[in-house]
């Protein structure tokens, strides 16, 4: 995992993390009510989310713990598509709701499989991009979009470009919705390309119970 290794600026990126995800959470929820659940005055909450001031880091240590929390996560995802319409184009689309999303994936990886190795992300070219990609950018992790033989492989012993994936590579895959049949996609990559897959994120879980055992590994998902 390629976490900063200065205290500063991991103290940093968490404080920047707080601001992110409190600016996505006041979009579905009131400044009153936040300031009653996290008991912090509304004046603050707003400065804050104004950027007139950033939180210190023991504040967004707090801030992050409430607001990732998987009781308020499906909470807010609740909200978020109840407003939307449950319409998962539209959420997926909308950066607000991206930058949580990202920002949960982030953490929940860091907590649950501290010192994790990935050495990419891969996903389809779906709604499922806009999460990965900034995954990808968030925690230095190379993204990859393996849905074609010649794309997996890189054509290695062809091509003098770099391959997308190569054998034994850790891999995290990304869903806006995972089912049955992406996970058996997914399975057969790295089956057939011996990588090793280290987690599923997704919005939206399917089929749980048979995805859970194509893919064998931890899976992260916000609905159900």
């Amino acid at each position: 995992m390629r976490w900063y290794a200065s205290k500063k600026i991991r103290e940093l990126v968490v404080r920047v993390d707080s601001v992110i995800v409190l600016s996505s959470v006041r979009k579905v929820y009131k400044n009153v009510e936040l300031s009653h659940a996290l008991g912090i005055s509304e004046a603050t909450l707003s400065k804050y989310y104004h950027g007139i001031t950033v939180p210190a880091y023991p504040m967004a240590e707090r801030l992050l713990k409430n607001f990732l929390s998987e009781e308020f996560v499906k909470k807010y995802v609740s909200r978020f598509m109840n407003r939307v319409g449950w319409d998962l184009r539209k959420a997926c689309t909308d950066p607000y709701f991206i930058n949580y999303v990202t920002t949960y994936f982030k953490y929940r990886l860091l907590e649950k499989l501290p010192g994790f190795i990935a050495d990419r992300f891969v996903t389809l070219p779906d709604y499922s991009l806009n999460i990965a990609s900034q995954l990808s950018t968030s925690l230095n992790i190379p993204l990859a979009m393996p849905t074609s033989e010649d794309e997996i492989i890189g054509l290695e012993a062809k091509s003098k470009s770099p391959a997308l994936l190569q054998r034994g590579d850790y891999v995290i895959s990304v869903h806006a919705v995972l089912n049955k049949e992406i996970a058996e996609y997914f399975r057969y990559v790295a089956d057939v390309y011996s990588l090793k897959y280290v987690a599923a994120l997704t919005i939206v879980l399917m089929d749980e119970k048979k995805v859970a055992e194509i893919i064998k590994s931890p899976i992260f998902n916000l609905i159900p």
